[in-house]
């Protein structure tokens, strides 16, 4: 079978779907605002402030999605020449989304109008409470609506569509309003908004992937200096998006407890070059300094992999990286874990991640008698417990995982021959990016002989051998003892690699079997 049949089979498309989801698209490919409900009045009601002269105030969340969501809104009033105010609220000091106290300041302050992005649909005292000051408030939001809509102006919703509701972050509402404001799809705003369709893990079908396709043509053709000053001036593609820059972004806002989260929104909304640079230089040592602490907090475990899911308490690591030290136990130790650190009021603050077989939303329904406060889904979840249940909490959850079949995320992979590692090949899988949540890429094996590998770095810790003329390989930091084997089996993913305007195909091994 030829490596593109194989390709067709793996990803469970045919000629003709591969053919629509590789075509070119442009403009015109991007979702219409007006399959928003209530975006009109949303826009008529911000151009009447504009025309009163009303203090506008934008609303926002202290993650990657969040903070792109208001930089969206803010540079396109910029670009209507009418200055807003605009907050990205702590982790730590304010909580998640607008609250009274909030609303009282902003009535103070004699704001008129406040557009929430990326929050809203449950924030019900705030919004009552800003409708009794007589401030309207555009409510712009992609959470679940649980129960009924807050009392708001309006709401801009992207599960309340006159078609194709799907799930859509907050700053691709922002960026559909942007559009309807200038009457224009503007390049850097649209970029903004794949940014945090790809941090947001939204699904990459249908106008979502439209935006990001589009995204990656224009990011490397525009240079925007936002985007490559964090990226190192090295944009390939999607992955750049979501393994390096969306990291940075979300940086900020869990590991400072004051409120200079905010300075990311300048950082996206500025003009100077000078000012750029030296706040991505501020972004850059918050990130490290993430890097460090969830490093840290990691090797200080002690894990009993005895247990059928991990709970394991840091009483001072930080709420906002709990998550990350948990994904990471998930990643290391494949099993369901949960991470606690110390909050407030005697509780403790938990993060879980799992896998296909144990939902952790569904544990946390059994035991919410030991649950002071709990959300998520199967697979990601957070909870407050009291401190004194820290041990039956434990107890009881492992034994809710007791014969469970926990079942890793099936890898799409290839069997290849040695001909298929070639540059066509690789431009046959590109080119049905970008890959994401709800389209993987697929992964390539191959069978080698171990006697054609050679050992390279400083203390011979990494891999590297040829598959043929065409395409070479590199591991790194390979598990010595695979080698004793006669024959070991090479999986990972083909990159193009460029060098003094060269091209090459490099087979990167993610995992030798």
């Amino acid at each position: 079978m030829n490596f593109y049949k194989k390709l067709l089979e793996i990803m469970n498309l045919s000629d003709e779907q591969y053919n629509l989801l590789t075509k070119k698209i442009s403009f015109d490919d991007i979702e219409d605002p007006l399959n928003f409900q209530n975006i009109d009045t949303a826009s008529e009601r911000i151009k009447n402030a504009i025309n009163n002269h009303e203090k506008i105030m934008i609303y926002g969340d202290y993650d990657c999605d969040g903070i792109c969501s208001v930089s969206i809104l803010v540079k396109t009033f910029k670009m209507l020449n009418y200055e807003v105010g605009y907050y990205i609220p702590s982790r730590y000091k304010d909580g998640y989304g607008i609250n009274e106290k909030m609303v009282d300041l902003i009535h103070s302050k004699g704001y008129k109008l406040i557009i929430t992005v990326d929050n809203g649909v449950s924030q019900y005292e705030a919004l009552k409470k800003a409708k009794e000051y007589g401030i309207d408030v555009i409510l712009t939001d992609h959470h679940e609506i649980l129960h009924d809509i807050p009392d708001c102006y309006c709401i801009v919703h992207p599960f309340l569509k006159n078609k194709d509701n799907m799930p859509q972050c907050g700053a691709y509402v922002s960026f559909m309003l942007s559009i309807k404001l200038l009457d224009r799809i503007d390049n850097y705003l649209l970029s903004l908004a794949s940014l945090a369709t790809i941090s947001d893990m939204m699904p990459l079908i249908h106008h979502n992937r439209n935006l990001v396709r589009l995204a990656l043509e224009v990011i490397p053709q525009e240079r925007f200096p936002q985007f490559l000053i964090l990226l190192d001036n090295r944009f390939e593609d999607e992955k750049s998006l979501s393994f390096v820059l969306a990291p940075k972004i979300n940086a900020l806002g869990r590991v400072k407890e004051d409120n200079s989260v905010n300075k990311v929104v300048k950082y996206f909304v500025s003009n100077s070059e000078k000012e750029i640079v030296d706040l991505a230089n501020v972004i850059n040592s918050i990130n490290d300094e993430r890097k460090r602490i969830t490093l840290d907090a990691f090797n200080s475990l002690n894990i009993d992999t005895i247990d059928n899911i991990i709970v394991t308490y840091i009483p001072n690591l930080k709420e906002g990286l709990i998550g990350l030290v948990a994904a990471r136990i998930l990643n290391q130790y494949s099993r369901p874990c949960i991470v606690f650190s110390k909050s407030e009021n005697g509780l403790l603050k938990g993060s879980g991640r799992s896998l296909d077989g144990f939902s952790l939303a569904e544990s946390f329904h059994k035991l919410d008698s030991l649950i002071e406060v709990y959300g998520g889904h199967a697979l990601a979840g957070g909870l407050s417990i009291k401190e004194e249940n820290l041990g039956i909490f434990t107890k009881e959850i492992n034994k809710l995982c007791e014969n469970v079949v926990i079942k890793e995320k099936e890898k799409k992979i290839i069997e290849m021959d040695q001909d298929d590692f070639n540059f066509d090949n690789c431009m046959l899988i590109k080119n049905l990016s970008p890959y994401g949540e709800g389209f993987d890429e697929p992964y390539l094996s191959y069978e080698i002989k171990s006697s054609n590998i050679s050992l390279i770095g400083v203390n011979k810790q990494h891999a590297k051998g040829f598959i043929n003329e065409k395409c070479s390989f590199i591991h790194f930091n390979i598990d010595k003892e695979l080698l004793n084997k006669e024959y070991i089996k090479l999986i990972g993913r083909l990159e193009i690699d460029q060098y003094r305007g060269n091209k090459c195909v490099t087979f990167n091994v993610t995992e030798i079997k």
